[in-house]
């Protein structure tokens, strides 16, 4: 598979987790637990950014940046659809709390930002990847040097 088709293929994936993750997390923020949701946003973000740093530069900027941007758009309309299913179901077997229009704002704009985070996952790895290859390659070349330093042939200065 092509590396474009690669990116446009995990832009999809995570663009439609995030349509639901997020809405999700914003019933799991208001009625079981704030770090939970937070957790799960975090964790998808992470997951992203991991999967789109196995790309090249141009493919991996294009995936998470269509990633971010159809993912804020296609969550609140996943929110406005699985909001009112989730309320009805909790209502008729549980209480229901209401949070005040303050911490919804604040959930869904960290969960906006964590998802923004997928850039500084992916310069991460692929920093992590590049530093890991220098010291592979110094490594072999430090091998190199001692063995033939320790060589017993003659050779001329």
């Amino acid at each position: 598979m092509e590396n474009n088709e690669r990116s446009m293929k995990y832009f999809m994936i995570f663009t439609l987790g995030a349509a639901l993750i997020l809405p999700f997390g914003g019933e799991i923020y208001a009625n079981l637990s704030r770090g939970f949701a937070y957790f799960l946003v975090i964790g998808w973000t992470l997951a992203a950014g991991i999967k789109f740093s196995s790309l090249p530069f141009k493919n991996g900027m294009l995936g998470i940046t269509s990633y971010v941007f159809s993912s804020v758009v296609l969550s609140i309309i996943g929110y406005v659809i699985i909001h009112p299913a989730v309320r009805r179901w909790i209502e008729n077997h549980s209480e229901y709390f209401e949070l005040p229009i303050i911490d919804w704002v604040k959930y869904w704009a960290a969960a906006f930002m964590l998802l923004f985070a997928a850039y500084a996952v992916y310069f991460a790895r692929m920093g992590l990847m590049k530093a890991l290859g220098k010291m592979k390659q110094n490594g072999e070349q430090t091998a190199s040097a001692i063995d033939s330093a320790f060589d017993d042939t003659d050779k001329p200065l």
